[in-house]
């Protein structure tokens, strides 16, 4: 992402201090994003793009995915039709769109997850929604706090996967085991216990997603 940012600012003929005032954020974030070091919070990535003038994809997705911006002038034939600043639409053949599913522990459950975003992915992704991470619980597996967590939607995992769990009318992720009549929810850090259920409880634990990745240092 902090090469499409790059990307785009040479396009527009922005400097840093110029991005950060059109954004209104500060000038560091900017350096911050534009260096690699944090990733952009969802809001943030949509207030680029609009400005920009593309889509939330183009700064997040592989570069070779579309067309970039150009940083070489067209000939004025193909560049006649478009305003100053303009770009061509690019191919979004290879994208899809999935629901950000709101936030879920890393924990203990939490309240149950609501829809409230969508995020354009390549469809090799395999992803069919996504949540954020509250809490640290799974650093051991590389999801920090405030991760986006991918998942493909499934009804079932194989013991030790980590999945998108309710439990009654929360949301959790973790490691998932059953063994016969007990279900296991398993951190991935040492300093957090097992989850265990069994018997009644079991009525109101169900997997609704498998983890297929993760995107960790966002701000």
């Amino acid at each position: 992402m902090a090469k499409n940012i790059q990307r785009y600012m040479r396009a527009n003929g922005l400097s840093r201090k110029e991005l950060a005032q059109k954004l209104n954020v500060p000038y560091t974030t900017i350096t911050d994003w534009v260096k690699g070091n944090t990733y952009p919070r969802i809001d943030k990535i949509e207030a680029m793009a609009n400005f920009f003038g593309t889509d939330k994809a183009h700064l997040v997705e592989d570069p070779t995915a579309y067309p970039q911006p150009e940083t070489e002038p067209k000939p004025k034939s193909a560049r006649s039709a478009l305003p100053p600043g303009a770009f061509p639409v690019p191919d979004l053949s290879g994208l899809k769109k999935i629901p950000i599913l709101g936030s879920s522990a890393c924990g203990l459950p939490i309240e149950a997850i609501r829809s409230y975003d969508y995020i354009q992915v390549n469809s090799a992704l395999r992803a069919d929604f996504a949540l954020f991470a509250e809490g640290k619980s799974m650093t051991g597996a590389g999801i920090m706090d405030g991760s986006m967590v991918f998942f493909r939607e499934t009804e079932a995992v194989n013991n030790g996967e980590i999945a998108a769990v309710t439990v009654d009318n929360s949301t959790t992720i973790k490691r998932f085991y059953q063994y016969g009549e007990t279900v296991i929810l398993r951190a991935c850090n040492p300093e957090f216990d097992d989850q265990e259920y069994s018997g009644d409880e079991l009525m109101g634990i169900h997997v609704f997603g498998k983890a297929v990745a993760c995107m960790t240092g966002l701000n």
